[in-house]
């Protein structure tokens, strides 16, 4: 039998989270859980580090990309959807200047790229790129001029959902071990993986 996997918590870091609820370590899903903004949410308060595709393709997850609420977890597939050719309409947005489509090549560190596709008739000082803070905007929110997301901006007027083609198979989105399993001696696990967690 393999000996345990060790998830170390320091006094000052959180490498594993002692306070969440207990839950598979994996979770499946398939393309009715996924929603039209390409979202997909579970009902764990276990931090999500991780998509595997049906291909065994791990997808690592940034900050920007998984968001917690009291119950669940809802991560953007968006991304990863990209990266496998996945989508097939950029998602777009209106403004008064004209209809803008997303562009992830101009991403800056702050801001969500879009690009001019029809002008707005009679617009004049239309910007050919715009930002915003959200990948997938709401109705009301702000698209800026610049790729810093500050200063000048406009409101978005209405927002157009990317087009995916649906994923096949069923996908896991891979979850932190988040309960003790004795402090260092051993012998607990969840999902089918052991594991011990050590204090420095």
């Amino acid at each position: 039998m393999p000996s345990p996997r060790k998830f170390v918590v320091l006094d000052n870091r959180d490498l594993a989270i002692i306070n969440g609820s207990t839950g598979l370590t994996r979770q499946g899903f398939t393309n009715r859980n996924v929603t039209a903004k390409q979202t997909v949410t579970f009902d764990t308060t276990n931090p999500c580090m991780a998509i595997m595709d049906n291909d065994g393709v791990q997808w690592d997850l940034n900050s920007k990309r998984v968001w917690y609420s009291g119950t669940q977890v809802t991560i953007d597939l968006t991304d990863i959807l990209y990266a496998k050719g996945l989508i097939t309409v950029p998602a777009q947005i209106t403004t008064i200047t004209g209809t803008y489509k997303r562009d992830r090549t101009t991403d800056t560190a702050s801001g969500y790229s879009w690009v001019l596709l029809t002008p707005t008739q009679g617009a004049s000082n239309v910007p050919t790129f715009l930002y915003t803070k959200a990948e997938t905007p709401t109705v009301g929110d702000p698209a800026y001029y610049a790729g810093t997301t500050t200063g000048a901006s406009m409101s978005v007027q209405s927002v157009t959902n990317a087009i995916a083609t649906p994923i096949t198979g069923s996908w896991d989105a891979i979850f932190a071990v988040s309960t003790e399993s004795g402090g260092g001696g051993g012998g607990g696990g969840v999902g089918g993986i052991e594991y011990d967690i050590i204090r420095d």
